[in-house]
């Protein structure tokens, strides 16, 4: 029954008749698990396959919609397709769930107005999520992030953008540049493996490289090359690129659930605790930028990291629902 919902928003979103709450609620279905992402391309795909307008992908009309009604299998139930043709090939597919009530309408004339439209992935403070491409390639999201892509991803050059942080497991594809606009800087890969940060509030675009090589621009300017273990940072409105060797393990960490510290300044990491628990932390003025730490978060809850600080630092904390509040003790 679930499924047949999401299936429902996802044919609404296809007819560009989705509100951004449907956006949002496909995009945290789809974040749930591979199988419902996997969902996703594929009727994706047929409907992409349906339209004379995606050059240069074949009409294969009846493989398409073969694909769609192997994929939402309804035992005892009947999906009947109905496929009308004007004068213009401006068809109308027409398809019922008979027994769910469910009927949906898709347009076989696929718009620019269409292709420019955004398929977006928002994981929310104090979560994460993996997201697979069309492509294949893989986006494990930190918390706090946005992810989109048009519809026309891996038509030409296979392109998103970021707001938030983000690991990219690249797949090769020498003939399609994989492309992340993350603001004013650009990255640019065919096949790789990086980690791209690039928060608003941090004011500042940072890339570190696990594997392969990775070109960093600005107004198609390029102003890096990274291998294997380099770091870029680029700070709002500055061009100048502070590059040094990284530890790629602590960078990516929390990738699989670990925040590590290495020597992190009290200020910086405060901003990492507050998405990584989804909350908001106020400092006393005079706590800042007096001690720098090293630890690395795993399981520990909210409440079993502040005590750890008090070990370190003599500090006082008070938790207010979402809110909290550090100052030194008296």
């Amino acid at each position: 029954m679930a499924e047949i919902f999401y299936q429902s928003l996802i044919v609404r979103e296809l007819k560009g008749d989705a509100s951004p709450e449907d956006s949002q609620m496909i995009s945290q279905w789809i974040a749930e698990s591979p199988d419902n992402q996997k969902l996703y391309n594929q009727i994706w795909s047929a409907f992409a396959l349906a339209s004379p307008d995606l050059d240069p992908i074949t009409t294969d009309r009846e493989l398409a919609w073969t694909k769609i009604r192997n994929t939402i299998s309804i035992p005892h139930k009947k999906i009947r397709l109905i496929v009308k043709f004007s004068q213009i090939a401006a068809a109308a597919l027409i398809f019922f769930l008979v027994g769910m009530g469910f009927q949906y309408l898709l347009s076989d004339k696929v718009s620019g107005e269409f292709l420019n439209q955004y398929t977006t992935f928002i994981v929310p403070e104090g979560q994460k999520s993996m997201v697979v491409l069309p492509d294949g390639s893989s986006v494990w999201l930190n918390s706090g992030s946005i992810l989109k892509y048009k519809r026309d991803f891996n038509a030409v050059i296979r392109e998103v953008e970021l707001e938030g942080e983000a690991f990219f497991e690249v797949k090769k594809d020498k003939s399609r540049m994989f492309k992340v606009n993350a603001g004013e800087i650009n990255v640019e890969v065919y096949g790789t493996a990086f980690n791209v940060k690039n928060y608003k509030e941090e004011k500042k675009f940072e890339v570190t490289v696990e594997s392969g090589n990775v070109g960093v621009l600005k107004g198609g300017t390029q102003l890096a090359k990274l291998t294997k273990g380099n770091q870029a940072t680029i700070h709002e409105g500055n061009s100048e690129v502070h590059l040094t060797d990284a530890r790629v393990d602590v960078v990516t960490a929390w990738r699989n659930n670990e925040l590590i510290f290495d020597g992190t300044p009290f200020e910086e990491g405060i901003r990492y605790l507050e998405r990584w628990y989804g909350v908001k932390i106020t400092i006393e003025e005079k706590v800042k930028m007096k001690h720098n730490y090293t630890f690395k978060i795993k399981t520990e809850s909210l409440r079993e990291l502040l005590k750890l600080l008090q070990v370190i630092t003599p500090l006082t904390y008070k938790i207010d629902g979402k809110n909290v509040t550090i100052r030194y003790a008296d």
